[in-house]
């Protein structure tokens, strides 16, 4: 699968945290940027030999928006998807555990 190169300099690296990813949705958290990360994510997961990713979503207003660009970005890799909705953080990564052929989980 070829991806299309990645403008580093059209994100902004404020965003990323040790754990998470904090911005303003719609300028520094966009759709094109959250396939963007689910393109990266999709590709590290099949380096590390992961065939799945499960992916949960909160309940903000903009989260299915940004979530359904985040899959169509890890599906594009080739790495698949288990959508286990909106959830608690907790139950996404109990879902990590639980799923026999993933141990990644992004929300």
């Amino acid at each position: 699968v070829q991806l299309p190169a990645l403008d580093a300099a059209s994100i902004p690296a404020h965003i990323f945290r040790s754990y998470d990813i904090r911005g303003i949705v719609g300028n520094e958290i966009t759709v094109d940027l959250a396939f963007k990360i689910g393109t990266a994510i999709g590709s590290e997961a099949l380096d590390q030999g992961e065939k799945s990713i499960v992916v949960a979503r909160d309940a903000r207003t903009h989260s299915e928006e940004l979530t359904r660009a985040l899959v169509k970005g890890i599906l594009r890799t080739g790495c698949h998807v288990i959508n286990i909705g909106v959830v608690p953080t907790p139950l996404m990564y109990f879902a990590t555990f639980h799923f026999s052929d993933t141990n990644s989980g992004v929300m």
